[in-house]
């Protein structure tokens, strides 16, 4: 029978969090309660522990999630090329959309999981990701190792600042209608909106599509119709539909409608017209999601940070955004 968290915690009369803590070598646990957990585990057998072994060149799952968005797979590719250059092995099977790939590199001798999802994926090897911001006040009882914290509720009150400095009041949201980061972008889109405390049905603004060129055809369309001045956008093809979607009506971007992205790529600049995103720090997700898997893997000799660096997406102005009409 497959030993889980819980029973590690009740051998060792801990609780979840505790145990988490000790898995992933994070907050304050004392030496006679981490040595308690570390023999429950050993008595248990439970393998998911940081103690790993030692081999000459080990395999490391590193995985965007399931239907990534730009920034994820450029952080993937250089998170992959950094821990090559340190002599590991590394596979890319995708995660969240099914398990088969990553139970297979599990099953080849991947040593651990690193991925900038913002969900835990339950893993039965040490799992290092990112986390939204908020979720540092929150219980984590998954023992995943959190290398960065995005801060979404700072990248969306950034956005909001930048559309109410211009006059925009009525802000829409255009998201997907799965995945963590869209719950999390909705949540912090409901804490952080202007009109929050107006007595404005906030969810009237939110709309939930596919991932698709048409579902944000039709969400912003949608949005218009509630008379919203702005929207802020989940994906690229999203905001593309977006864009498509207001010229088949005859609208026009910024004049009929500001739209700011969430997340540059090469493809924003070139728009019609060019998209005011907010761009995610790449290069520092990469570097921190790299320091906490060599120190995982005791690979660099320094201990992983207790405080996980924290990254607010930065807005970059462009033409998509002007002053809302009067």
């Amino acid at each position: 029978m497959k030993v889980k968290l819980d029973d590690v915690a009740a051998r060792a009369g801990v609780s979840l969090a505790t145990v988490s803590r000790v898995l992933g070598r994070r907050g304050a646990v004392a030496e006679e309660t981490r040595a308690r957990v570390l023999e429950a585990m050993d008595s248990l057998g439970y393998s998911r522990s940081t103690l790993l072994h030692e081999a000459p060149r080990r395999l490391v799952a590193v995985s965007a999630p399931g239907n990534p968005e730009y920034w994820q797979v450029q952080v993937c590719t250089r998170v992959a090329t950094a821990l090559q250059e340190h002599g590991l092995l590394i596979t890319r099977p995708p995660v969240e959309t099914e398990t088969t790939p990553l139970e297979v590199a599990v099953d080849a001798g991947a040593v651990a999981l690193v991925t900038p999802t913002l969900t835990s994926l339950h893993t039965d090897i040490p799992c290092i990701r990112v986390d939204e911001q908020s979720a540092v006040d929150s219980d984590d009882v998954s023992g995943d190792i959190i290398a960065a914290r995005l801060d979404l509720g700072g990248g969306m009150t950034t956005a909001f600042e930048h559309l109410q400095a211009i006059g925009h009041r009525r802000i829409g949201l255009i998201c997907n209608d799965s995945g963590e980061l869209a719950v999390q972008l909705i949540r912090r889109f409901r804490a952080e909106h202007p009109a929050r405390n107006f007595g404005v049905k906030l969810d009237d603004w939110i709309s939930q599509v596919p991932k698709s060129f048409s579902g944000g055809s039709r969400a912003v369309l949608d949005l218009k119709d509630a008379t919203c001045t702005a929207v802020i956008v989940q994906s690229a093809l999203q905001l593309h539909g977006a864009l498509q979607g207001l010229r088949n009506r005859h609208l026009q971007v910024p004049r009929d409608m500001s739209i700011v992205g969430f997340g540059d790529s090469p493809t924003m600049k070139f728009t019609g017209p060019p998209a005011t995103v907010l761009g995610i720090d790449v290069e520092g997700l990469s570097q921190a999601l790299v320091a906490a898997t060599l120190s995982t893997l005791k690979i660099s000799g320094e201990d992983l940070k207790s405080v996980p660096p924290v990254f607010r997406p930065r807005l970059l102005a462009r033409a998509s955004t002007t002053a809302a009409r009067q």
